[in-house]
């Protein structure tokens, strides 16, 4: 080829294979670098907030490392034959997250820390999956836009520190819709054996986990049936490890379900608020108005021109939203595995004017320090509209620095829990039955359940919810808080006339300690029986 040939073919667009070589390898080189910057930034940033953190962890978070306490005492005991035993030591749960938690801490210690460390590998995986699922749809740049905006979603932020199964779960849907992607509709056998291996796990990650996946499924299922049929197996095989032996107790699961809905004031199954709700806190919680107008600006991209290879996508998300309806409880969480979906969406505002992207990095970099670790100076949330009040008012905002006070900043605090504990089992190691009635984060029924089976401490905890003279003295010790009872005083209105009867009988309830909380509570100790 002539110097003037390859001039005018440059000019007319077509590039020879030396060259066009050599800028798709540069093109690889750019969004894989972003990728993985994305990768190290998240993941050092949680490294350091989880060791800045002392408190310990609450209520679900601390359910699940005390159920992954379990299954570590069980492997150390009986070794590979406790693989019998895990489906029974993890409640209303599927074991994989528990084992993932379990695994880490045989490699670096009992410690909430190792716990929270679990979570980087389903970053690693979060990130490339929704890369995967991108690329065939995308190009390559415009994918690892997608890649990057998932791991950077300001709920996911919050969700990569904590102890829940869900965050794992967004991994996990995200990988499974990656592997649907590679079975080229079913027709290729070995990546639908693969998908049925990946769809199993996700099923012992949660039983919410064929909400996102299944439509998304059974649309590129028409033309292959068989494949279909086997990767459905596979499935229903790896999963039925758990499900036989305990699937009957998620009716009772159920149950608690639509009863913390009362006690939540969440949205009936079927009613208009139900449908807003999960749009307000993708807008309000889980993204924030900035990214929230992108993922608007990228919908109507996607209609404009659309192309039927996004039809899974958009099942991703139909079949995760009516689901999720379903479920009288509502919880940002519990959308959380259609925010890959939202973020591949997102990334196509931008698929044709890829130096968006420069302009996406900023955003992102300030949101992550607002919900990470708080800008002083700036109010701690901008509501842009108020939602239905309730003992939970979920608003439309414009950003959040903190999820209810629950999520947000680390903090450098001593809840007392251990001291508690020490106390009550000072003497000659008899088990000690302590009773509690204040529910507050932190200071609540799974951080002593945690640290009691953490220290192996002889401690029967009691929670005392409703009036009963029966179940509160038999106890050896008791928890009253003076001021806030917490979340408590959502389950029961009793609590004031517990309290009261406590303080009205000093003969038989001695006061042994008393301490203030960091959130200004103050906490009584108390020794019941006669002196």
């Amino acid at each position: 080829m002539t110097a003037d040939n390859l001039k005018g073919n440059i000019a007319g667009g077509h590039r020879p294979p030396l060259q066009s070589g050599i800028i798709n390898a540069q093109m690889a080189i750019r969004h894989r670098f972003l990728l993985a910057a994305a990768f190290v930034y998240l993941a050092a940033a949680n490294l350091i907030w989880i060791a800045r953190d002392t408190r310990p962890p609450f209520w679900d978070m601390a359910y699940h490392q005390t159920a992954a306490l379990r299954i570590y005492d069980a492997f150390s005991t009986f070794g590979i034959r406790a693989f019998a035993i895990v489906p029974l030591l993890t409640g209303f749960y599927p074991p994989l997250y528990h084992t993932v938690v379990a695994l880490f801490y045989s490699l670096f210690g009992k410690t909430t820390d190792a716990a929270q460390w679990a979570n980087l590998p389903a970053l690693a995986i979060l990130i490339s999956a929704t890369y995967g699922v991108g690329v065939k749809l995308m190009k390559p740049l415009a994918a690892a836009a997608a890649a990057m905006l998932v791991g950077f979603f300001p709920y996911l932020i919050w969700l990569s520190r904590e102890t829940l199964v869900d965050y794992w779960l967004t991994a996990m849907v995200a990988l499974a819709m990656w592997f649907l992607a590679r079975t080229e509709e079913f027709s290729n056998r070995k990546a639908s054996i693969a998908f049925g291996v990946v769809c199993g796990l996700g099923l012992l990650t949660k039983w919410t986990f064929p909400l996102f996946v299944v439509l998304p499924a059974a649309w590129l299922a028409r033309k292959n049936l068989k494949n279909a049929g086997i990767a459905a197996g596979i499935a229903a095989l790896i999963a039925a490890y758990w499900y036989v032996p305990v699937g009957r107790s998620l009716q009772q699961l159920a149950q608690i379900n639509s009863a913390g809905a009362v006690s939540e004031g969440d949205p009936g199954r079927l009613s208009f608020q139900a449908v807003v709700f999960y749009l307000r806190a993708l807008e309000g919680y889980q993204l924030f108005l900035p990214l929230f107008l992108v993922f608007i600006a990228g919908a109507i991209v996607l209609t404009r021109k659309f192309d039927r290879g996004w039809i899974p996508i958009v099942l991703w998300l139909i079949g995760g939203w009516i689901g999720l309806m379903l479920f009288q409880n509502k919880d940002p969480r519990y959308s959380a595995p259609m925010l890959p979906a939202v973020a591949l969406i997102s990334a196509r505002a931008c698929e044709r004017k890829e130096t968006l992207i420069a302009w996406f990095i900023p955003v992102l970099l300030f949101q992550h320090y607002l919900v990470s670790f708080g800008i002083r100076r700036l109010p701690p949330n901008a509501v842009l509209l108020q939602g239905v009040k309730g003992p939970l008012s979920w608003d439309w905002n414009l950003y959040r620095q903190n999820y209810f006070e629950l999520w947000g900043p680390p903090a450098h605090e001593d809840w007392q829990v251990e001291r508690v504990l020490a106390k009550v089992t000072a003497d000659d190691g008899k088990m000690v039955r302590l009773g509690m009635i204040p529910d507050i984060p932190r200071f609540d029924w799974g951080a002593f359940q945690f640290y009691i089976a953490l220290s192996k401490r002889p401690v029967v905890f009691n929670r005392i919810v409703f009036f009963d003279e029966g179940v509160i003295s038999n106890n050896d010790f008791i928890l009253m808080s003076e001021n806030d009872q917490g979340w408590a005083s959502n389950v029961s209105a009793d609590l004031k006339k517990i309290n009261r009867y406590i303080l009205d009988r000093p003969d038989h309830f001695h006061i042994v300690d008393a301490f203030p909380l960091p959130n200004g509570d103050m906490i009584r100790l108390y020794k019941v029986g006669s002196s």
